[in-house]
């Protein structure tokens, strides 16, 4: 018998054009992010890899799934790319011992991601990489277009900014940034001033207070 669970947040993520480029290198990547996500995102079930190129997590809380896709995303950045569905409903375990789930998160986490790779193809939506599909009675309906605006903001900085983005995400301070991206105090701080990487850093981080 299927067994319900309370309602949580589904996560799936595609890897984007994994099929090309160095696959043993996207792999041994993918799986560092998923630990480093793991690590500092609590989940309800921790990001795993599935079929393919696709992961799938639980959370407890938008907020939680959103603070795992930017972990994720910003260890992959910027050799590789990812999409994200976000579903919020009920998750049912249908085989405990190989843990297979069903249920409307999952539905809905489906949906949102199929509708992400279409939308990308769209002109003048070519940075959307993430839908968020929530049913549940807390649901915040502005936050699939806040998702999308921290989408473009991600998607538009250049590849030597992301490692600066991702110490902040991470709550580094200036030094302990420029040590890591081997620069100075004085060039890290000035691409955090010329890119507007505070702002974005708070809205993510609002962002994963999310019920």
């Amino acid at each position: 018998m299927a067994r319900l669970k309370d309602e949580a947040v589904a996560l799936l993520v595609d890897v984007v054009s994994s099929r090309t480029g160095d696959r043993e290198a996207l792999h041994e990547a993918v799986l560092d992010a998923v630990r480093a996500t793991n690590d500092s995102v609590a989940a309800t079930d921790p990001l795993r890899i599935t079929v393919g190129d696709e992961l799938q997590g639980v959370y407890a809380t938008l907020g939680d799934a959103l603070a795992a896709s930017y972990t994720l995303r910003l260890r992959l950045a910027p050799r590789w790319d990812v999409r994200f569905g976000i579903g919020g409903g009920e998750v049912r375990t249908i085989d405990e011992e190989r843990n297979l789930q069903d249920g409307s998160a999952w539905w809905l986490a489906r949906e949102a991601i199929e509708w992400v790779e279409e939308e990308a193809a769209r002109k003048g939506h070519a940075s959307a990489r993430t839908a968020i599909r929530d049913e549940r009675p807390v649901a915040v309906g502005q936050a699939d277009a806040l998702a999308r605006l921290v989408d473009e903001r991600l998607g538009s900085l250049r590849p030597a900014t992301v490692g600066t983005m991702s110490g902040l995400w991470e709550g580094l301070d200036n030094a302990a940034i420029a040590e890591r991206e081997g620069i100075s105090e004085s060039a890290n701080s000035q691409r955090v001033i010329t890119n507007g990487l505070r702002p974005l850093n708070d809205a993510m981080h609002a962002l994963a207070t999310l019920p």
